[in-house]
């Protein structure tokens, strides 16, 4: 026997070529290769996919959690409750053009809009708003559901304010809170606010609308009425300046008086004053029937004027009818031609005017025209028994002065007593409410619905991270591709798991 060792060997295989790596098919796109690997995209979206499928379980759980939070968040969160009014608002323009006609007033002075902000968020307004909706009274009703969770749970208060500091707090809580829109082209003033309580907003906005109304009562009323207290107190001052004057004058009066009786005691000048007086009234007695006189011949050549255009305006109409030489032409050319000629009783009428004339101008009279003539002054003065005193004269004149301008005072003091009354009574009238505040309700912050609404999005955006994130962290091959890519080996076949 022969040992298996000395058994020939059979010839080894001969060696194949190494098969080439494997490369896993692609979908054929017209992008470059080196851009966009749309074979790995829908592979990694496929992943996810998958992922969300495997951790089905834990992604419902993390929706329902982040639902829940969203939820519990919209409760806990502070309310806030938005109420507003509206006011329309006209110009009275009308009424100071009806009680004073020639004043010239600016529209910039009488904008009812104007300084609204400032008028409702001045800090003297804003106190006012706080004692008037009582917001320190009811201070609880401001808490959020945050703050009393924690006092429950804590049992712990919040602690207390000085009452300085509390108010300083609720301005600056108004000041935020509070909305003022004035437009000046439509003439409305919009007040609102975003408050923690129903009824503490419609409290505050409720306050606010009416400080406004009242402020611009007093800024449209205070002027004025301070216009009126100054005028008063110059038709006061007017009053007694008068008074003076009169007292100055009855003295001057009786001084003159004095010095008029010592003058009579000389026979002499006494008949010159009677004969200067006598002269003064035959000079006004001969004026008053020159002026007489011109006051018929106006009136006589008004008729005849009236007359004559009368008469053009028959002959106009009658040309239209008959020929220039038709005997009703010819009468109506006459007539007028005989009106236009001074009548015997006009010409009489001038002759004696100007006879008039010259008897007062041959007495010493100036100036027939004039409304009152110097030769007038003499007697002005014998009448009051002081002719040409210059004592009397500028005491008359002081008192004229003063009189004038206490008429004047009056006058201005009775319009602005009128505008005031008109005023105070149209002021109801330039105001209106389009819009009253109302109780709210639903809060308009924060939207519950929307918030959950959130949660829910987020915890679907949390779900598909924690499958992904979970499967990436195991280190698994879950995927065919993933043996293909990573692995650069080829996938035979595939089973699935029962």
């Amino acid at each position: 026997m022969t040992s298996p060792a000395a058994e020939p060997r059979p010839p080894p295989p001969p060696r194949r070529a190494p098969p080439p790596p494997y490369m896993p098919e692609r979908e054929e796109t017209n992008a470059p290769a080196d851009l966009i690997d749309w074979g790995f995209l829908l592979d990694a979206v496929g992943f996810v996919k998958n992922a969300v499928l495997r951790h089905w379980f834990l992604g419902i759980l993390i929706i329902v959690a982040m639902g829940g939070l969203g939820s519990v968040a919209g409760k806990l969160m502070p309310r806030k409750y938005h109420v507003e009014t509206r006011l329309l608002t006209y110009r009275n323009l009308i009424i100071a053009a009806l009680v004073n006609p020639g004043r010239s007033i600016p529209v910039e002075a009488d904008q009812p809009t104007r300084a609204a902000w400032e008028m409702v968020l001045s800090r003297d307004n804003l106190k006012a708003i706080i004692q008037q909706a009582k917001l320190v009274e009811y201070r609880e009703l401001m808490r959020s559901p945050i703050s009393h969770l924690k006092e429950k749970l804590l049992h712990k208060k919040p602690p207390v304010l000085a009452p300085e500091d509390e108010q300083d707090a609720l301005i600056a809580q108004l000041e935020q809170g509070l909305t003022v829109m004035a437009e000046g082209g439509t003439g409305t003033v919009t007040i609102g606010v975003d408050w923690s309580d129903p009824q503490l907003a419609m409290n505050i906005v409720e306050a606010a609308q009416k400080n406004f109304l009242e402020a611009r009562h007093d800024a449209e009323v205070s002027a004025i009425s301070e216009s009126v207290r100054v005028l008063e107190g110059q038709v006061a001052r007017e009053k007694e300046n008068i008074k003076k004057a009169i007292s100055e004058l009855e003295a001057a009066v009786k001084q003159a008086e004095l010095r008029r009786k010592k003058a009579d005691s000389d026979p002499v000048k006494a008949r010159a004053r009677e004969l200067l007086l006598q002269a003064d009234h035959n000079l006004a007695q001969l004026k008053f029937m020159v002026q007489s006189k011109r006051r018929a011949i106006a009136d006589v050549e008004e008729l005849r004027a009236r007359r004559l255009a009368e008469l053009r305006a028959q002959l106009t109409e009658q040309r239209t009818v008959f020929s220039p030489q038709h005997p009703v032409i010819t009468d109506l050319e006459q007539k007028i031609a005989a009106m236009q000629a001074d009548s015997p009783q006009l010409a009489s009428m001038r002759a004696e005017e100007q006879a008039l004339i010259q008897e007062y101008l041959r007495m010493g009279g100036h100036d027939v025209d004039s409304p009152t003539d110097q030769s007038m002054a003499p007697m002005a003065g014998a009448l009051l028994g002081t002719p040409d005193d210059p004592q009397v004269a500028v005491a008359t004149d002081t008192m004229r002065v003063m009189v004038s301008r206490h008429t004047e005072k009056l006058r201005r003091l009775d319009l602005a007593q009128t505008e005031l009354e008109i005023s105070k009574a149209s002021f109801k009238h330039r105001y209106t409410v389009l819009t009253p505040a109302l109780f709210p309700e639903k809060p308009t912050k924060p939207n519950t619905k929307l918030i959950a609404i959130g949660g829910v999005v987020g915890g679907v955006a949390l779900a598909v991270f924690a499958a992904v994130a979970l499967d990436i962290l195991r280190r698994r091959i879950l995927e065919r591709w993933q043996v293909e890519r990573i692995l650069k080996l080829p996938v035979l076949a595939e089973l699935e798991r029962r």
